[in-house]
């Protein structure tokens, strides 16, 4: 196996790395680790009007929105592959993503399976995400029930 074929495979894994880390600190809500796996100046596009710019507010969005100890979550990450040029990559990501209430939102949950198109680059830190879409292909449960104080709020996606 050459050097090249060792790098392409080395690179998909840390690619896969990355995604998997993505949501494994969304359920775990390490939001001050975010820069492990987002770019300063990554985007996402969580619905079809309107684009989030800069991992602050990404983070800060999706903070406010299941941050709080009433609603726990879990992504089940599925297949993908990486399409890796030089020092960029394209993944399309297949995810489950529940989200249950907890205390005063005992009962309520809201799930989707979800095709997530995303762009990584590599930097000096390693493979980070620049662009995710969240394109919902199957909804489950009530997004508005579990949510309604966010959506209230003004702090739904």
């Amino acid at each position: 196996m050459s050097d090249e074929q060792l790098q392409q495979i080395a690179d998909r894994l840390a690619v896969q790395d990355v995604v998997r880390r993505y949501f494994e600190l969304v359920d775990t809500k390490a939001w001050d680790s975010f820069d492990e796996v987002v770019t300063e100046d990554t985007t996402a596009r969580w619905t079809p009007d309107s684009v989030l710019a800069g991992r602050e507010s990404v983070v800060g969005a999706t903070r406010r929105m299941i941050g709080g100890d009433e609603v726990v979550t879990y992504h089940h990450v599925a297949t993908m592959s990486p399409v890796i040029a030089g020092d960029t990559a394209e993944v399309t990501v297949r995810v489950r993503a529940m989200h249950y209430g907890l205390g005063p939102r005992d009962g309520k949950f809201y799930e989707s399976l979800a095709v997530q198109p995303t762009s990584l680059v590599r930097t000096a830190a390693g493979w980070r995400i620049r662009h995710h879409e969240w394109n919902i292909t199957v909804k489950f449960g009530s997004m508005e029930d579990l949510f309604a104080p966010e959506i209230a709020a003004g702090k739904g996606y």
